[in-house]
C-alpha cells in the first residue's frame, strides 16, 4: 500500500521539527566541548574554530588543580574538583536511595491504609510544592545548627529525604493505579504487610520507582542552593562550578570553566544513557497475566 502524499509530507515535517530540536540540544554540548579543549588565545580568537591541538590538560587541571576554599582562619582548607566530584557521587547516591525508599513507603501507606489525617498528609505535600517556602530557610538553618546537623551528611539527608516531596506524588500515583487484589492474594498465601510491600507491590511499581530515582538523582546532582547553605564545609560539584563561573568574571579562563562544566554534565548524560532502555522496558511491563 502506497503512502499518501499528505501523510508523507506530515511525516517529513515532523521529522524535520524533531531533528532541529535534537540539534538544538546537542549543539551547546558540542560547542562547550570544543572550546574546553582550546587555549585561552584560541578561544578569544574564535569560538567556532576547531582547536589546533586538543588541550586535554584543561580537563585534568579542572579536575585536580581548580580549588575552592572553605572555612576561614585556621579551619580554612582547599578542596579540588575531584573531591567535590566524589562528594556529589556519594551524596547523590545516598540521598536518592533514602528519598525514593521513604517516599515509596509513605506513598504506599497513604494510598492503601486508612488512618487519621491521611488526606491531610497529601494536602500538606501539595501545599509545600505549590507555595514557596524560601522564607523558612532562616528558621531551618537555626534548627540545623541547634541540633548539630549543620555541615554534616546526616543533616543533608534529613533535609532531602523526607518522604513527602515530589517523589511521593509520583509514587502515590503509581500505587494508586495498582489493584489491591495483588495484596489480597498475597495475604491469602500468608504474606504479611512488609512482605506484601517488598515482594509484591514495590516490584510492580518498578517503572515508577526507576523513573523517580533517575529524576531525583539528576535533581540532587544539580542542586546548588541546599549544599551551599547547609553543607558549606563539603562543597558539591554544582557549588564548585558555580564558584568557578563567578571567578571567570575576573580571570577570563573560559576553557577551564567549560572543562569543569563537562565534568559536571558527562556523568548525568552517561547515567541517563545507561538507564533509558531499562525505563522503556519497565514501562511496557504488565502486572496481570491472562
Amino acid at each position: 500500500m502506497k503512502t499518501k502524499p499528505k501523510t508523507a509530507a506530515v511525516k517529513t515535517a515532523v521529522f524535520i521539527v524533531f531533528f532541529l530540536y535534537a540539534v538544538s540540544l546537542i549543539y551547546p554540548f558540542l560547542w562547550m566541548t570544543l572550546n574546553a579543549l582550546k587555549t585561552k588565545a584560541e578561544f578569544f580568537g574564535s569560538v567556532f574554530k576547531l582547536p589546533e591541538k586538543a588541550q586535554w590538560k584543561n580537563v585534568s587541571d579542572a579536575f585536580f588543580n581548580f580549588r575552592v576554599t572553605v572555612g576561614a582562619g585556621e579551619t580554612a582548607r582547599d578542596i579540588n574538583m575531584a573531591q567535590m566530584f566524589l562528594t556529589s557521587v556519594l551524596l547523590t547516591s545516598a540521598v536518592t536511595f533514602a528519598e525514593v525508599f521513604l517516599s515509596a513507603c509513605t506513598a504506599y501507606t497513604v494510598c492503601f491504609y486508612k488512618f487519621p489525617f491521611r488526606r491531610a498528609m497529601y494536602a500538606v505535600v501539595i501545599f509545600a510544592l505549590v507555595v514557596p517556602l524560601v522564607g523558612t530557610l532562616p528558621a531551618m538553618y537555626k534548627f540545623m545548627k541547634d541540633v548539630s546537623l549543620l555541615n554534616t551528611i546526616p543533616g543533608i539527608l534529613f533535609l532531602y529525604a523526607n518522604g513527602l516531596g515530589f517523589s511521593f506524588l509520583l509514587l502515590f500515583g503509581s500505587f494508586k493505579s495498582l489493584s489491591w487484589s495483588y495484596a489480597e492474594a498475597a495475604s491469602i498465601d500468608g504474606a504479611g504487610h512488609f512482605r506484601t510491600f517488598f515482594q509484591i507491590m514495590l516490584p510492580l511499581s518498578a517503572p515508577a520507582v526507576t523513573a523517580t530515582a533517575i529524576v531525583a538523582a539528576i535533581g540532587y546532582w544539580n542542586d546548588y542552593a541546599t549544599p551551599v547553605v547547609f553543607l558549606e564545609r563539603y562543597p558539591t560539584l554544582a557549588v564548585g562550578v558555580n564558584t568557578l563561573i563567578i571567578k571567570m568574571k575576573y580571570e577570563n579562563n573560559y576553557p577551564l570553566m567549560f572543562s569543569c562544566m563537562i565534568i559536571a554534565v558527562v556523568p548525568i548524560v552517561a547515567f541517563f544513557a545507561c538507564f533509558q532502555k531499562v525505563i522503556m522496558k519497565n514501562m511496557v511491563a504488565g502486572g496481570l497475566k491472562g
